[in-house]
């Protein structure tokens, strides 16, 4: 199974993104979600956590504020659908009840290719993200699982070990423009240095292929639909 040939034949390719909070696919992997979009590719983000917190500062950032700017980054990035579960930021659970229902967006969407975290990752959520993804696409049910890194200090570098490069440099500032969509973490973040720190890092992951800009994943798991 080739994803350009299900192109060709008009079966559209899907992809499922799955980030424990709003933000963080975009973080991770916003260019190759708005790459896939722009192929044809049907894309679906699904959010594990109702998004809302509280930082350090104690500046309190809503859940219908997550969400509203969730909609609008998914909308800049060209995807499909956006599903949001409710559960509470930095408490994610990675059994029981969540796994059932993963379990069944992966039964009724049969994606392709299933993105989310890095199980090394430094944020509890994260992790548990990760052990959500690997349980619901066990024993091949996903035949193409990668996981990515938002930022250097996540997870620890001696953990992530990327092999799966994706050329963004068409669609780098599509990813910038959605991340910029997040007010409340451009912000939190600097407003334009985060920008500038975020197109670093694709500007660095991309010197070591050759492109210009590119997200990495470390691959789980991959058939050959993703290179013949």
């Amino acid at each position: 199974m080739n994803l350009n040939k299900k192109v060709g034949y008009k079966i559209k390719p899907k992809i499922l993104a799955m980030g424990a909070h709003p933000d963080d696919m975009e973080l991770e992997a916003g260019g190759t979600l708005a790459k896939f979009a722009k192929k044809g590719y049907e894309v679906h983000l699904l959010i594990l956590t109702s998004g809302g917190y509280t930082d350090m500062a104690g500046n309190r950032y809503s859940d219908e504020q997550l969400r509203d700017e969730a909609k609008e980054a998914s909308r800049i990035l060209g995807i499909k659908d956006v599903i949001f579960f409710d559960y509470t930021t930095t408490s994610l659970p990675a059994g029981g009840k969540v796994i059932s229902e993963v379990d069944s967006i992966v039964e009724r969407l049969h994606p392709d290719v299933f993105i989310s975290h890095h199980p090394f990752d430094s944020h509890q959520d994260h992790k548990a993200a990760a052990e959500i993804m690997f349980a619901v696409s066990r024993q091949g049910r996903v035949k193409n699982v990668l996981s990515g890194s938002p930022l250097p200090y996540r997870p620890n570098v001696f953990a992530f070990r990327p092999q799966f490069f994706v050329d963004i440099t068409e669609t780098i500032d599509i990813k910038l423009e959605a991340i910029r969509t997040y007010k409340s973490q451009y912000e939190k973040f600097g407003n334009e240095k985060l920008i500038e720190r975020v197109n670093a890092m694709a500007k660095t992951f991309g010197w070591a292929m050759g492109y210009e800009y590119a997200e990495c994943f470390e691959v789980i798991r991959m058939d050959e639909s993703m290179w013949i």
